[in-house]
């Protein structure tokens, strides 16, 4: 054949390609794909921003022309900030040391420079708690916001929902936006989803919940009526009842056991990260326990017992604000009992307790955190079958020590397998940040 025969059939060959494409719904016939990108975040909560920051201000070449956010909130932190403010959150659980910029000491200077030298000492001035320095979500929230702005993150934010994705060399994404399905390409892939779906008790009725009855404080805005159920016993419900009881609420809580005080979520081991660790000298024993343990279901073992789920601060339990004193003076009633079903009734939800008591509300609100499962369960299913990944027993990711798993990394509860308890909340992003950053300095050097 001869050369321009040859160049005949290869453009008869595009033309009946494209036209097969054109016949197809939505496809963008003979378009040329761009390159891919350097960076893709799924998830534009604390961890998504925190490690997009890390390795903007860490990894040379990264910026945000090649770096994407990818979340379905209308802005980063959506979720975040309005979770946090429909519980009632004054102050954030976590030390002023923990935050999403990169430099330890970035929350306390912030603090200094927009509010004045005197906020972060002791006294009525003070934007901190006096334990631990907890920082008042107010400016934790305006330190995020500061953090977005000079890192020019929303420029990266692309709005929408990750359908589906496509390991390799250049991981692909199929993200559904308002405006249709886009495809993305990346180098590099982080999963940063967050705590996963909420968890709901077996006894919900379904139809109280499609009623607005039963709200779970992590999906929708907790109103509460006249009266209240609130179910848990840990941080989000004491400031549930707080919030509620100061509305004039009549407040039923309903847990198990006693009020359970506890300064942090997990011992303060878990969320030091290496870089405190070489500058203080001080090695946490646990952790250095964790990273020897080979079996991931020693290791899932020492995650529940570690966790202090169900607990709170001594800030939020005692004092004349706390939960304590408003359970002593009959502002919160405490029902130490689980709920053995629910009954809809005429002017609201009738609650069947173990005691044998019976509760009568307006809406019951759940506190009851998040679900065993991990969290993207569809997505992260279709890519174990597409690429042959490896899930522990529980069904979490089993990554390595930079967070790799497989072609992507992880981050949040994916990642608290290689972690540890702390993996979920912010030191734990801050822990995730470093390892994805190590991970990527070794690859450039390699």
């Amino acid at each position: 054949m001869t050369a321009a025969a040859l160049r005949a059939a290869a453009l008869l060959c595009t033309l009946q390609t494209c036209v097969a494409l054109s016949a197809r719904a939505a496809c963008r016939p003979c378009a040329p794909q761009a390159a891919p990108l350097k960076w893709i975040i799924v998830g534009g909560g604390p961890h998504g921003v925190h490690i997009a920051t890390a390795l903007l201000q860490q990894v040379p070449g990264v910026t945000t022309d090649n770096l994407r956010i990818v979340d379905d909130g209308p802005e980063l932190l959506h979720a975040w900030k309005t979770r946090t403010r429909d519980v009632g959150m004054s102050h954030l659980r976590s030390s002023a040391s923990n935050h999403l910029d990169v430099r330890e000491d970035a929350l306390r200077k912030y603090a200094q420079n927009t509010c004045g030298k005197d906020c972060c000492r002791p006294g009525k001035k003070s934007v901190f708690a006096a334990d631990y320095m907890r920082p008042r979500l107010d400016l934790f929230n305006d330190h995020c916001d500061d953090v977005v702005k000079r890192h020019k993150l929303r420029e990266s934010h692309v709005r929408g929902m990750v359908s589906d994705i496509v390991p390799g060399a250049t991981t692909s994404l199929r993200v559904r936006r308002n405006d249709g399905l886009v495809d993305l390409r990346a180098e590099n892939v982080v999963l940063a989803l967050g705590g996963g779906a909420p968890a709901y008790p077996e006894w919900v009725c379904q139809t109280a919940v499609s009623r607005g009855l039963v709200r779970h404080v992590f999906e929708t805005s907790p109103e509460a009526g006249d009266s209240v159920a609130i179910i848990g016993g840990g941080i989000s419900a004491a400031h549930l009842a707080l919030r509620h009881a100061r509305a004039g609420a009549k407040v039923h809580m309903v847990f198990r056991h006693d009020l359970r005080e506890q300064s942090f979520d997990c011992h303060q081991d878990w969320m030091m990260t290496r870089d405190a660790s070489e500058r203080t000298g001080f090695i946490p024993e646990r952790q250095l326990t964790f990273a020897g343990i080979d079996s991931f279901e020693e290791r899932r073992d020492i995650i529940r017992r570690e966790r202090l789920a169900g607990t709170m601060p001594a800030s939020v339990s005692r004092g004349r604000n706390g939960l304590r004193y408003a359970i002593e003076s009959g502002a919160v009633r405490h029902h130490k009992a689980d709920v053995e079903g629910m009954t809809l009734v005429e002017d609201g939800v009738s609650l069947t307790l173990t005691t044998g008591a019976e509760i009568h509300v307006d809406r019951v609100l759940l506190a009851t955190g998040f679900s065993k499962k991990p969290p993207g369960a569809g997505l992260v299913e279709r890519m174990v079958r597409k690429s042959d990944l490896e899930l522990c027993s529980c069904g979490y990711p089993a990554p390595d020590k930079y967070l790799k798993w497989g072609d992507v990394y992880v981050a949040g509860a994916l990642a608290e397998l290689e972690l540890g308890p702390s993996a979920r909340n912010i030191a734990g992003a801050r822990l995730a940040a470093e390892r994805i950053v190590e991970g990527a300095l070794l690859k450039r050097s390699v």
